[in-house]
């Protein structure tokens, strides 16, 4: 499966794909950002991810588990080599931090990751805690070879 067949589709569920824009665009990988006004509340945002995972037939992972530190591990090494990125690698630790600077600023966010196949999928949404202004949608999927 390529990365755009499950990239563009989960952005389109999210209605997040008009105006959205690519950060990375490759073969092995593709990161999108965009945004919605269809925005969830605070409690809801983690089921709807997993609503969308489901329809999708996308695998969950647990953030907690094993598997997803292995497999975000491995997806730090393959985009490293992949795409031009400076920073050191921080696994779900980097994630949890990326989250708690978003909650720490004033927003509400909740990221699933998942695997389909051959590839791994990574989802962020993230809204303002005020209500105002749009939802922000992140879906990074990437090959997992």
């Amino acid at each position: 499966m390529e990365v755009m067949q499950m990239s563009r589709p989960i952005m389109e569920y999210l209605n997040a794909f008009e105006g959205c824009k690519p950060v990375v665009h490759s073969t092995e990988s593709m990161i999108i950002r965009g945004k919605t006004y269809d925005k969830f509340a605070e409690d809801e945002m983690l089921p709807k991810l997993l609503e969308m995972f489901e329809h999708f037939n996308i695998k969950h992972i647990e953030k907690e588990s094993k598997k997803a530190r292995e497999i975000t591990d491995k997806i730090d090494g393959i985009f490293r080599k992949t795409e031009e990125v400076y920073d050191e690698p921080n696994g779900l630790d980097g994630i949890e931090k990326i989250k708690q600077v978003f909650e720490s600023t004033g927003f509400n966010a909740e990221y699933v990751i998942g695997q389909i196949e051959d590839l791994a999928i990574y989802v962020v949404v993230y809204t303002d805690k005020s209500g105002f202004g749009p939802m922000f949608v992140e879906t990074m999927v990437l090959h997992l070879v």
